[in-house]
């Protein structure tokens, strides 16, 4: 049985990402990569240090499979924006010691789908804002969350907050989220109106130029009979 085994050590190499395709994927995904990571320490050195360590960590430790490889450059690139910033992280459970979580639907991700519209909202986002408005643990928990898929349990152990904490910041969290995608619905829905009007105005003053012209065509045609 030995063929057996020596067989599937092969296949399993085949799968694994080769050391050029990680140093590409990191180039490829640089920007999405850093971007989690500033979020995560909120300053640009040290996010970039994070991409970086994350990528020679990856290119020295055990080969990711191919097909998930850009989900492991995001985890390697946040577990390292973390141990970087992880004293100011736990630093903030103090204030979420008497705090509580009334909304159920905070505990669910909802599909991929919908995960992936809150993270692109979230990155679409001026980092600088997101900054000011949430505090380390807040963000930590955002990202691990809507980047990773992380549970509330997960976060727990990777930031070594206590849950009530975890549940706390991630309502935080979750509710900002929520009023940034509230102003934005209501952004568009201002912005279309305005359009809309602009363009009912643009078809009436159309209409009355149309209007005078034909009238003044009218008034010279009588004139010259």
């Amino acid at each position: 049985m030995g063929w057996f085994h020596t067989n599937e050590v092969v296949v399993d190499r085949r799968d694994q990402a080769s050391v050029l395709e990680v140093l590409a994927c990191f180039r490829d995904e640089r920007s999405l990569l850093f971007r989690l990571a500033l979020l995560i320490t909120s300053d640009e050195a040290t996010a970039n240090q994070s991409v970086v360590n994350a990528c020679e960590t990856t290119v020295q430790g055990h080969s990711p499979f191919r097909d998930w490889l850009t989900e492991w450059a995001k985890a390697a690139t946040i577990t390292s924006a973390i141990c970087r910033c992880i004293a100011a992280i736990r630093s903030c459970e103090a204030a979420y010691k008497d705090l509580r979580c009334s909304h159920s639907e905070h505990l669910s991700q909802g599909d991929d789908a919908e995960r992936e519209h809150r993270l692109s909202v979230v990155l679409s986002t001026d980092p600088r804002v997101v900054i000011a408005e949430l505090d380390p643990l807040a963000r930590a928990v955002l990202v691990l969350r809507l980047a990773l898929r992380s549970s509330i349990q997960d976060c727990v152990l990777r930031l070594n907050v206590s849950r009530a904490a975890i549940l706390a910041a991630n309502c935080h969290a979750m509710t900002w989220l929520r009023e940034l995608q509230l102003k934005r619905v209501a952004a568009v829905q201002q912005s279309s109106s305005a359009e809309a009007q602009s363009g009912s105005d643009h078809s009436r003053r159309s209409d009355k130029d149309t209007s005078e012209s034909v009238t003044a065509a009218e008034e010279e045609s009588s004139t010259g009979k």
